[in-house]
């Protein structure tokens, strides 16, 4: 069984030509195009045309395609209703997508829902069945699982941790509008601003990056706190209490196995994993404060891995 599988987000798009059992054929990677979303699915029907071209492959052989999107979906109607960083809104592409490569079975999703789902089928669900599944990068998403399923609410938004209030007093605005939320403190974009604000104002801090010939970014400063510059070792713990804020509210809610942590910073899991740690230990109701805090099992394409299983579970409930 053929399954088409397109991940395409705010930064990348990666589209691919896999299986059911998450077998990885061909695939292409390439810059999304946020100026205009149907001008970049366009480019994505090309370059999977492409890839079928280069396996020989017959767009008729293909069961499905997963289609993981960066915001909040309709996945009845397969329409994008917003991705707020991008400035899409009501972009309909499971009719587009269906239209332009002749295929039927159009399965879209959020990003971070395809990465819990292709957790439980192909990483760490023989492990752990109640977990939550943190995105954290540009922004913060997340997912909810409950003995072995997702769970989507009324609306299908449970899960968007990035908009639980973690900061008060210094309250930064998130691209939602409002002020304090865990996407504005605790992602990549915050991990950003605290670097520029202490480069700002702290010129041992700014010579240190000079020190070692690199700008000021969030892999770099992870470089200096693995070195032991205290200040940089400072500002990925910020970090991590401000996720594990976050995490000591999932906790004290739904009582999960874990959380799973994916995306840019999931690479930082040892510098930020103390401030996670110590906030859960202040936050969270004795009896869950053992939850565990883990990164996914699927590495960095976490989310490509979902639109294949997102595929996968909508044949098998056919």
């Amino acid at each position: 069984m053929y399954i088409g599988a397109f991940d395409i987000g705010g930064t990348k798009t990666i589209i691919a030509l896999a299986d059911e059992n998450g077998k990885i054929y061909e695939k292409n990677q390439f810059v999304s195009d946020t100026k205009d979303c149907l001008r970049h699915l366009d480019h994505c029907c090309e370059e999977f045309r492409k890839i079928l071209k280069n396996q020989g492959i017959d767009t008729d052989a293909v069961s499905a395609i997963g289609v993981n999107l960066p915001g909040i979906v309709n996945r009845k109607t397969g329409v994008l209703e917003c991705a707020v960083f991008a400035g899409w809104y009501d972009i309909p592409v499971k009719e587009y997508l269906a239209n332009s490569l002749q295929i039927e079975k159009i399965i879209c999703e959020n990003d971070v829902n395809s990465c819990a789902e292709g957790e439980l089928r192909f990483g760490l669900g023989d492990r752990y069945q109640s977990f939550g599944w943190m995105t954290v990068s540009t922004g913060v998403g997340g997912a909810v699982v409950c003995d072995g399923k997702l769970i989507r609410g009324a609306h299908g938004f449970a899960g968007e941790f990035g908009h639980m209030k973690v900061e008060y007093e210094q309250a930064k605005q998130c691209p939602c509008g409002e002020y304090g939320c865990l996407e504005a403190h605790g992602s990549g974009t915050g991990l950003g601003r605290m670097i520029s604000e202490h480069v700002a104002n702290d010129p041992a801090f700014a010579a240190a990056f000079e020190k070692i010939g690199k700008e000021a970014t969030g892999a770099s400063c992870a470089e200096l706190a693995r070195n032991g510059n205290q200040t940089a070792i400072d500002i990925f713990e910020s970090l991590g209490e401000y996720l594990g804020r976050g995490i000591s509210y999932y906790a004290n809610i739904l009582d999960p196995e874990a959380v799973v942590i994916g995306g840019g910073v999931a690479a930082s899991i040892d510098l930020i994993l103390p401030g996670i740690r110590r906030a859960i230990e202040r936050y969270t109701f004795e009896p869950m404060k053992q939850i565990e805090v883990v990164t996914t099992a699927l590495g960095y394409e976490a989310a490509l891995v979902g639109a294949i299983a997102i595929a996968t579970t909508a044949l098998e409930r056919e």
